[in-house]
C-alpha cells in the first residue's frame, strides 16, 4: 500500500480538473503499487469540494480541518498522516497540478530501473527553456531521459518515507509552524549549518526565502544530498502542468461568477495557453501545456 496525498483549498473547479487528469492517467497505466488516496482539507471548504471528493471512485479518506491550519501546517500534518499508512512513498498532488495520462507509467518505470536507496524525492515536473518559436521546451528535449539532481518541486512529486521520516518529519513541529518570523529563523539556522557548501541552494540572500513547506523541503533535499548523496530524479520533459493561478494572482472578472462558469474558463486558459495572461501579479511564468512528444513516448527511460 502507498498513498496519494491531496491536499485541497477551496477551489472547487481546480480540484474538478486536477482529479480528472489523474482519473485518466490511472485508467491509461494501471499502476504497480495499490494506492490510498487522502485528501486533506484546510477549514474554510465548501460543499463543492466535498461533492466533489465523493464521486471519485477510488479508495480514499478525507481529513477535514477544524480549525485554520495554513498552507505549510495543513500539508505537512497531512504527510505525517499519509506516511503512516504508506509502505515505501507517498505522491503528493495540489489540487493545481494537472498530471499527464502517461504520469503513473513514468513513475512505475522509473522506479523499476533505478536503485530505490539512492534518491529522496522523484520529481513529474520540470521546467523547460522557451525557444524563438515561444515553445516551452527545447526541440532537443528528450521524452525518455530522466536527470540526477537535487531540485525539488511541490508538482506531483514522489516522496521516499525514508527520506521523510530522517529529514522532514523532525522539522515538523510548531516551532515551525508558529508564524512567518518563526518559520524564517527555523530556516535560516538551518541554512547557517550548510551554507558554505556549493551543494545548498539556499544561500546569501536567498536563505531567509522561500520559507514554506516546499521552501523547507528543497533545503532537506540538500542536507540528505549532501550528507548521505541522496539524489532526486526528474524528467527533461514534465510530466505536470501547474494551473495555479488563483490566490493574490485571481483576475477580477476572468474569474467567473459560478462553478461551471469558472471551470469553462479555466479549461479553456489551460488548453488555450492564455493562464499566464490572466494572472495579475505575474508572480509565475511556469503556465504551459504538456509536450506532443508524450503521446509518442515508447514507454523507455534511461537516467542520467
Amino acid at each position: 500500500m502507498n498513498v496519494i496525498m491531496r491536499p485541497a483549498c477551496n477551489r472547487p473547479e481546480m480540484l474538478y480538473l486536477s482529479l480528472e487528469y489523474e482519473l485518466k492517467a490511472r485508467k491509461y497505466y494501471k499502476f504497480s503499487s495499490d494506492l490510498l488516496t487522502i485528501f486533506v482539507l484546510d477549514y474554510g471548504y465548501d460543499d463543492k469540494i466535498l461533492e466533489i471528493i465523493n464521486q471519485y471512485p477510488y479508495k480514499k479518506y478525507v481529513i477535514k480541518r477544524d480549525k485554520k491550519f495554513g498552507l505549510s501546517m495543513n500539508i505537512l500534518e497531512g504527510m505525517k498522516e499519509a506516511f503512516k499508512h504508506a509502505d515505501d512513498y507517498v505522491i503528493y498532488i495540489e489540487d493545481d497540478m494537472l498530471v499527464h495520462q502517461t504520469y503513473f507509467k513514468f513513475i512505475d518505470v522509473l522506479m523499476s530501473i533505478v536503485n530505490f536507496n539512492e534518491y529522496s524525492v522523484i520529481i513529474g515536473y520540470s521546467k523547460g527553456i522557451h525557444n524563438k518559436d515561444g515553445n516551452f521546451e527545447t526541440p532537443t528535449a528528450n521524452v525518455n531521459l530522466v536527470h540526477k539532481d537535487h531540485a525539488y518541486a511541490a508538482y506531483a512529486p514522489v516522496i521516499k518515507k525514508t527520506f521523510f521520516n530522517e529529514y522532514i518529519l523532525p522539522c515538523v513541529s510548531s516551532v515551525f509552524y508558529r508564524n512567518f518570523s518563526s518559520r524564517e529563523k527555523f530556516v535560516v539556522e538551518l541554512g547557517n549549518k550548510y551554507k558554505d557548501d556549493a551543494r545548498f541552494k539556499y544561500r546569501g540572500n536567498l536563505i531567509r526565502k522561500h520559507n514554506e513547506q516546499a521552501g523547507l523541503i528543497n533545503r532537506l533535499v540538500d542536507v540528505a544530498f549532501i550528507q548521505e548523496g541522496l539524489y532526486t530524479l526528474r524528467p527533461e520533459v514534465t510530466r505536470v502542468v501547474h494551473i495555479g493561478f488563483y490566490g493574490k494572482n485571481r483576475p477580477g472578472s476572468l474569474y467567473g461568477n459560478s462553478f461551471e462558469e469558472r471551470l469553462n474558463l479555466l479549461r479553456d486558459a489551460i488548453i488555450n495557453k492564455k493562464l499566464y495572461e490572466m494572472t495579475s501579479t505575474k508572480q509565475y511564468n511556469d503556465y504551459e501545456y504538456f509536450s506532443t512528444k508524450l503521446d509518442e513516448w515508447d514507454g523507455n527511460l534511461y537516467v542520467k
